[in-house]
């Protein structure tokens, strides 16, 4: 199939806000209507590979991840939230890109659709990464009780 083709295949399964155009080099890139926390537009890419299909982020999802962060790397506990997304949803993890393969073409609108939230949730794990403000109790006790003369 070409692009073309591809993109009318998927037009029939996804809703009209999921937007298909041929992708640059191969296949064709998805702009889905879902985002990254930061507001960014998730895209994933639908590769044919005979009578099957490849749906990938091309690592979109882990590279936005790490690059929320000033360390040089994910930790064990992010790590395992990654991969629980990716049993829940039934995705790969392959050299860091997500990826979902023999997909056939009755299949492929579902596939886009759970690659695509698969990336959000992926990226939502960026809010591990946040340092949780506490304050201390004796921070509470300290603080002057408001009386109605403050109020008014």
């Amino acid at each position: 199939m070409n692009p073309v083709e591809i993109c009318v295949l998927l037009g029939k399964s996804l809703s009209p806000l999921f937007e298909c155009s041929p992708a640059p080099i191969e296949g064709v890139r998805v702009r889905t209507p879902m985002m990254y926390p930061d507001g960014g537009i998730v895209d994933v890419f639908v590769l044919e590979r005979g009578d099957e299909y490849i749906v990938t982020d091309f690592g979109d999802a882990l590279g936005w991840l790490q690059m929320q962060s000033v360390n040089r790397g994910l930790t064990n506990r992010q790590n395992a939230l990654i991969g629980d997304v990716c049993r829940t949803l039934r995705v790969k993890l392959f050299q860091e890109q997500l990826v979902l393969r023999e997909i056939k073409s009755e299949e492929l609108g579902d596939a886009v659709m759970r690659l695509a939230q698969a990336v959000v949730r992926v990226s939502d794990v960026r809010f591990t990464m946040q340092p949780k403000s506490v304050k201390a109790t004796t921070d509470e006790a300290e603080e002057p009780a408001l009386t109605k003369a403050d109020t008014i």
